[in-house]
């Protein structure tokens, strides 16, 4: 393959997953000690709901037709088994993502549906292929760089990534292993961490979008003592949002990547409260994030005679990288020039993890399914297209070019619209939410080809 070209298709995800066994890493599980009386609680809650997955699979391909089905079955399978270790609770949101997932296909509202089941795994596989599958010289190469070798000279050299060491320390890895991060040379950390770095970003990816069906949290409250998460409950939920996660990684981003100190000025609380507000109401990001350590949480056992600190870590660069391939509308609500959040700016060298998520997202257009609905006297038809079939990659000095591949001019004709407001909110250089400046891509354009 060219250094700077780089396909992504569902035949390449095809042949990944039937060529690879190791395309789910799995070097770090497990991520946590699992409080077997406490899971056992939420299966038996999961169980009275009266909904289970092989019905949900069930209904899916009633729904959405054999051709539809049998692409998500096998993807979600792989995803469902790579989360016993990694996200234990899935199993019990699965149900919730398969059905939203056709929903969200047939949303009359919506010019562009979007699915989540197929999806999530997709923008796994792509994560995956931009990272050389933790192999440096397979990676995206970005001017004679490798894209896993520059998102770890950021871990070990960037100012701006200290509140990652600082993190650890609160999480209590030994100081001496922090420490290590300091020395860029260091060829043994350096593959531990290419190597952790891998495999949190491919959880991200794919449970990245399970704030969709952020409706699920909602069944846990009356039986698990959560806060009531429900929009009708806005000032509340913030407050307990921040009381309980305060010390947690989510909440760095909106302190402009830093903890809460005491020199915080006293009316920043409010302006916290204010941002976690909307979050929650704005992005499907947040709550995503929320419900990955919630739900890890509330199964985990603690304390435990034996802690896992970098495991643990995982979980909570996971959840960060969650967050934040959704929070554009929370950086920049207006899509002005001046952004109100502007602390909340994805930047390469301050957290490359989520600038790659959502790079990926981004990506990740292929095979997203679009209905079209034909109306009866007393039911409707559907029928589904696939016209994008891939999405490319190439580099031409500091611009990065992204072209989706359709099937037909129709597919690049309902795209076209799309391409120079993403474009913008994305990628424009002063104030879009994604900055890749610090690696040498200075500019982003996207394509739309046949």
């Amino acid at each position: 393959m060219d250094d700077n070209l780089m396909k992504f298709s569902l035949k390449g995800f095809n042949d990944l997953n039937l060529s690879n066994p190791s395309f789910l890493p799995k070097n770090f599980f497990p991520y946590i000690r699992l409080d077997k009386r406490s899971y056992s609680k939420l299966e038996k809650l999961h169980e009275k709901s009266g909904v289970n997955i092989k019905s949900a699979f069930n209904e899916l391909k009633k729904r959405a037709g054999e051709k539809y089905f049998h692409k998500v079955y096998p993807s979600q399978s792989s995803a469902l088994s790579f989360s016993q270790r990694s996200f234990p609770a899935y199993r019990f949101l699965l149900p919730e993502v398969l059905a939203d997932d056709w929903l969200g296909i047939v949303d009359f509202h919506k010019k562009h549906s979007r699915d989540h089941a197929l999806h999530q795994p997709l923008t796994a596989y792509i994560v995956y292929e931009l990272l050389g599958g933790g192999d440096t010289k397979e990676s995206l190469k970005i001017n004679d760089n490798n894209l896993l070798d520059l998102c770890i000279d950021q871990l070990f050299c960037s100012p701006k990534m200290e509140y990652i060491k600082e993190y650890l320390l609160n999480l209590g890895v030994v100081p001496d292993n922090v420490t290590g991060l300091h020395d860029k040379k260091n060829n043994y950390s350096r593959e531990f961490w290419k190597n952790l770095f891998l495999e949190t970003a491919v959880v991200a990816a794919i449970f990245h979008d399970i704030g969709y069906p952020w409706q699920y949290i909602n069944q846990l409250n009356h039986s698990l003592s959560a806060s009531d998460f429900s929009p009708s409950n806005l000032n509340s939920n913030s407050r307990f949002i921040l009381n309980t996660f305060r010390d947690r990684l989510i909440l760095y981003p909106f302190n402009g990547y830093k903890s809460l100190t005491k020199s915080t000025p006293g009316n920043w609380e409010e302006k916290l409260l204010e941002l976690i507000s909307s979050s929650i109401t704005s992005t499907h990001g947040f709550p995503g994030a929320l419900s990955f350590l919630y739900l890890n949480d509330i199964i985990r056992e603690f304390p435990s005679k034996t802690e896992l600190p970098f495991n643990q870590f995982c979980i909570e660069w996971a959840a960060l990288g969650i967050m934040m391939h959704d929070m554009k509308s929370t950086y920049n609500e207006d899509n002005g020039c001046h952004p109100e959040n502007g602390q909340m700016r994805l930047e390469f060298d301050r957290d490359p993890l989520s600038c790659i998520i959502t790079l990926a997202d981004v990506l990740e257009e292929f095979e997203r399914p679009n209905v079209d609905i034909t109306p009866h006297k007393h039911s409707s038809n559907f029928r589904y297209n696939y016209s994008c079939i891939s999405s490319e990659l190439s580099l031409e000095k500091s611009t990065l070019n992204i072209n989706y591949k359709y099937e037909d001019g129709i597919g690049v004709a309902n795209k076209m619209p799309f391409l120079k407001t993403d474009e913008k909110e994305y990628f424009d250089p002063d104030y879009g939410y994604l900055d890749f400046s610090s690696i040498g891509i200075n500019k982003v354009k996207l394509h739309a080809t046949c």
